[in-house]
């Protein structure tokens, strides 16, 4: 397939999804207890707030945060790649910015503090990553906007390979094991947590996922 038929063959996909995803409840009681077991002894999580349709992660967050495990969340800036903050308080006092309206911290970190840690912040243990589809070998389709490719992609600023964390794709379990093609610039993950549990990859980047 050419670049241009790959483009547009990934832009029917994200189109078909969304439309499915307007369909569904966006409960996330099941990803709650699947992503709980997915949680490192020591370690942050880094995670993100979820958009309309994505599985929605708030009440794992929540219940992370108020067992005294600290949550990291992206900001994002058009063309440069993720910043993350600390979770403060509950998912919903989260402000929304920016055009595409997406509840974000203030920024405190890059990539590369957030993972390995400061004096101030601990080191993640693990990261969950948004995405409207994955294959089979960890291959992930995103919205477009290249956010994480720029920040944990094989060229980006720490790429998931190299950190020594788990990077675990989120998304429902019908948008896992599709046919999605992987650039050489694509974030790939070491496993895919759905609603229905976790689905180890054939290939993929960062460590070991849940047992």
């Amino acid at each position: 397939m050419t670049r241009t038929g790959d483009a547009a063959a990934k832009a029917q996909l994200r189109s078909r999804i969304r439309a499915d995803r307007r369909a569904r409840d966006g409960s996330g009681a099941d990803f709650a207890r699947v992503l709980d077991s997915c949680l490192p002894d020591a370690g942050a999580i880094l995670a993100y707030a979820a958009l309309a349709g994505e599985p929605d992660l708030d009440a794992f967050l929540n219940a992370a945060r108020a067992r005294g495990r600290t949550v990291y969340l992206p900001v994002t800036t058009p063309g440069e790649p993720l910043r993350f903050g600390r979770l403060s308080g509950p998912m919903a006092a989260l402000p929304r910015v920016g055009r595409w309206q997406i509840r974000e911290p203030e920024a405190e970190l890059t990539a590369a503090e957030v993972v390995a840690g400061t004096e101030q912040h601990p080191a993640v243990g693990v990261v969950f990553v948004p995405g409207l589809a994955y294959s089979s070998a960890g291959a992930r389709l995103g919205n477009g906007g290249g956010f994480y490719d720029r920040t944990f992609g094989p060229q980006g600023q720490v790429p998931a390979g190299s950190a020594g964390v788990p990077f675990i794709g989120v998304c429902y379990a019908a948008e896992a094991g599709l046919a999605v093609r992987a650039e050489e610039w694509d974030l790939q993950v070491s496993a895919v947590a759905t609603e229905l549990g976790v689905r180890p990859v054939a290939a993929g980047s960062g460590a070991g996922a849940c047992e």
